[in-house]
């Protein structure tokens, strides 16, 4: 990945200069630091699974049915990341896209005609090593968060309704020891990931950018060019959708998760006061997931993100015809 980096920075510098092949380097740089991120923090990424498979069994969340599906689910998302990845690779390879770009390479002065054919060959290993590692750390980290938020939901959603049965049962000091670890589990959940994730959104929203622009304003967009953009479009979409959608949910849980518990005094009115304390003591504070511990994540903020890419597009694009139209005069 470092190489790859190393390779644009010099396509850029000498070779190319196009405003999309800019965005191209700040994708690489993203995917760059995901793929760090996920290295460092592997350690936590098993622990967090581990802590919430221990809070999962204290509430019998899921039974051999839902677990069944659960990993019926992953397959067919690593399914879809796979197959993606390996027809973009495929396609991109013999596009016109890359022929151009050899073309280029093969016309440059700066390269050695000696070493063009090296060059090309370098180029070519690069643009399949970008696309199928890219893509792969570029699905692998919205994969796990989605799949993580998932089931943090289902918990959130299980103790709601178990509250209610120890309620019954005046089992009040349960009820907050669930809770408790619930509650510490999506905090430590949030301190290592709230970061990567910004960083996720952003890499997925620069590759909608570099994908619709493409698209949309692009002079020579021929067949095989329009399914690349299009499937690389559809790809970020969905990994925007899995990012944000499952998270805004488990927000949505843990805020019926934190009423539940707030309410409790009204429920035990002989164990008011007890409970009053305990809850004052330890749960006052709102807990929720966030993009770097600056904004909250809810449904709102697809919205507001797909808005601000629209925006930024519409405005690059006709500066970009601008620029053309004063070169032509």
């Amino acid at each position: 990945m470092c190489c790859n980096v190393l390779i644009q920075i010099l396509w850029l510098t000498f070779i190319s200069n196009n405003k999309d092949e800019w965005t191209v380097l700040i994708v690489l740089f993203l995917q760059l630091w995901i793929s760090i991120c996920v290295f460092r923090f592997r350690a936590r990424i098993r622990l967090l699974t581990n802590e919430l498979d221990r809070i999962s069994n204290m509430l019998h969340v899921y039974t051999i049915q839902k677990n069944k599906m659960l990993k019926i689910f992953i397959w067919v998302y690593c399914l879809f990341v796979t197959s993606v990845t390996v027809f973009l690779a495929v396609t991109v390879f013999n596009s016109e896209m890359v022929a151009q770009q050899q073309h280029k390479l093969r016309n440059s002065k700066i390269v050695a005609a000696d070493l063009k054919d090296h060059a090309v060959a370098i180029l070519n290993g690069s643009f399949i090593f970008t696309t199928l590692v890219g893509n792969f750390f570029s699905g692998i980290l919205p994969g796990y968060y989605c799949f993580v938020c998932c089931y943090m939901k289902e918990i959130f959603l299980h103790f709601v309704w178990k509250s209610k049965v120890l309620i019954a049962r005046l089992d009040y000091r349960r009820i907050l020891e669930i809770y408790k670890e619930m509650n510490e589990t999506m905090i430590k959940m949030d301190d290592f990931l709230s970061l990567p994730i910004l960083v996720s959104v952003v890499n997925i929203l620069a590759g909608l950018f570099y994908y619709g622009y493409s698209f949309a304003f692009s002079p020579n967009v021929n067949n095989v060019t329009g399914i690349i953009v299009s499937i690389g479009f559809l790809q970020y979409f969905v990994l925007l959708l899995i990012t944000l959608t499952p998270a805004a949910a488990v927000n949505q849980a843990a805020a019926r998760a934190r009423e539940l518990v707030l309410s409790l005094p009204g429920w035990i009115p002989k164990r008011y006061s007890i409970i009053k304390a305990l809850i004052c003591r330890s749960f006052m504070g709102k807990t929720s997931l966030t993009l770097w511990k600056i904004y909250q994540i809810d449904n709102s903020l697809l919205i507001s993100a797909i808005g601000t890419l629209i925006s930024y597009g519409i405005l690059v694009g006709t500066l970009g015809s601008v620029q053309s139209s004063n070169i032509e005069k």
